[in-house]
C-alpha cells in the first residue's frame, strides 16, 4: 500500500520506503533473510538513528533478522512533509508499514525509550503482526512527567514548541552548534545522565551528532508529542510474551515509573542492571544483546505456533 520499488533482500541493505503522506523512511536490515522465527525490529528513543545499537547489532544479526527503522526526520530519513503533524500512532502506522513492505508477518518489537510507547502503539493497532515485546528503559507514555523528579521540564515544553517556531532559523544555528560541543558531552558525562564507566565516548558523541542534524522544531514537537502522549490502556491487554528492562540509575525513567509499567502487564518478564542508566542498550550492548536473543528464543519462538515459527 505504501511501498515503492521491491526492496532488497541482500544482508545488510538500506531500504527505501515512501508513504501515502509523501513521507520518506530509511530501514536498515542486517541478519539472514530465511533466518527461522519472527523478525526483531528495533524502535529507537526520539533523536536515535541506531546509535545505541550499533554494538549489539552483529551479535543480535548472526541467526536473526533485524531491522532499524529511522523514524521520520531521523538518521538518514528526511523530514516529513508536515512535522508539526508528527505523532506516536503514525509511528507505529511507519512501522508497520515498513514491515509489510520488507515482507515481514511476525516480528518483536524492541522499544528502546520512547520506542516503546510505538512498539504499544504498533500492538494496539496492528496487534497480529506482534510476536513479543521487549521495553529498554521504555516507559508506556508521557515519557517527561518524571524526568529527573520534576515535572517541571514537561511544563516548559510549549514555550519551547512556541521558540522553535517563531525563531526556526536562529534556533537550528544555536542548536547545531551546542549540541555536539565538547561542552555538551562533558555535561552528559558528569551530570550522571549516563554511565561514564560503561559508555563508549564515541557512542555518546554519534548520539549528539545524530540530534544536532535534527530539524529542532521536529524533535521538539515530537518530545512534546511523547510527553502527552500515553498507551498504558494497552498494558492489560497484552497477551505476548514482554520483557522490561530497566536501569536502576536511571533517572529519566525512574525505576518506579519502570516497576509500576511492569506490574501492570500480565506474565511479564523483569529485569534491572543495577549500574544502568537510560543509556542502558548503548552501555551493556553485549548484555543486551544476549537479553534480547534468550527472549526472542527461549520465550517467544515456544510460544507460537508451528505455522507462525516460519511466517517471517
Amino acid at each position: 500500500m505504501n511501498s515503492v520499488a521491491a526492496p532488497s533482500r541482500d544482508e545488510g541493505t538500506v531500504v527505501r520506503l515512501r508513504r501515502d503522506d509523501g513521507a520518506s523512511l530509511r530501514l536498515f536490515c542486517h541478519g539472514p533473510r530465511d533466518a527461522p522465527g519472527p523478525a526483531i525490529l528495533i524502535l529507537d528513543g526520539i533523536g536515535c538513528a541506531g546509535w545505541a545499537f550499533e554494538r549489539s547489532l552483529p551479535t543480535l544479526s548472526e541467526r536473526h533478522r533485524i531491522v532499524l527503522m529511522h523514524y521520520r526526520g531521523h538518521g538518514k530519513s528526511p523530514d516529513p512533509p508536515r512535522p508539526w503533524q508528527l505523532n506516536i500512532p503514525v509511528l507505529a502506522d511507519d512501522a508497520a508499514a515498513a514491515c509489510e513492505h520488507l515482507g515481514l508477518r511476525s516480528v518483536v518489537l524492541v522499544g528502546f525509550s520512547m520506542g516503546f510507547p510505538v512498539a504499544l502503539e504498533v500492538y494496539r493497532r496492528h496487534r497480529p503482526l506482534v510476536a513479543g515485546l521487549l521495553s529498554l528503559a521504555g516507559p508506556s507514555g508521557r515519557v517527561l512527567t518524571s524526568f529527573q523528579g520534576t515535572q517541571a521540564f514537561g511544563r516548559l515544553l510549549p514555550l519551547a514548541v512556541a521558540v522553535t517556531r517563531i525563531a526556526h532559523d536562529l534556533t537550528t544555528r544555536v542548536w547545531r552548534r551546542l549540541l555536539p560541543s565538547q561542552l555538551s558531552r562533558e555535561i552528559s558525562l558528569r551530570s550522571g545522565q549516563v554511565n561514564a564507566d560503561r559508555i563508549e565516548a564515541a557512542d555518546l558523541e554519534l548520539y549528539m551528532r545524530g540530534i544536532a542534524a535534527m530539524n529542532p522544531e521536529l524533535f521538539v514537537t515530537l518530545l512534546d508529542e511523547a510527553h502527552r502522549h500515553s498507551a498504558a490502556d494497552v498494558l492489560p491487554t497484552i497477551a505476548v510474551p514482554t520483557l522490561i528492562v530497566a536501569g536502576a540509575r536511571d533517572s529519566f525513567v525512574p525505576i518506579t515509573t519502570m516497576r509500576a509499567l511492569a506490574f501492570a502487564i500480565p506474565r511479564v518478564q523483569w529485569k534491572v542492571y543495577p549500574d544502568a542508566t537510560h543509556a542502558l542498550p548503548a552501555e551493556y550492548p553485549l548484555e543486551i544483546a544476549r537479553e534480547i536473543l534468550e527472549f526472542v528464543e527461549g520465550t517467544v519462538v515456544p510460544s507460537l505456533a508451528p505455522a507462525q515459527t516460519s511466517a517471517a
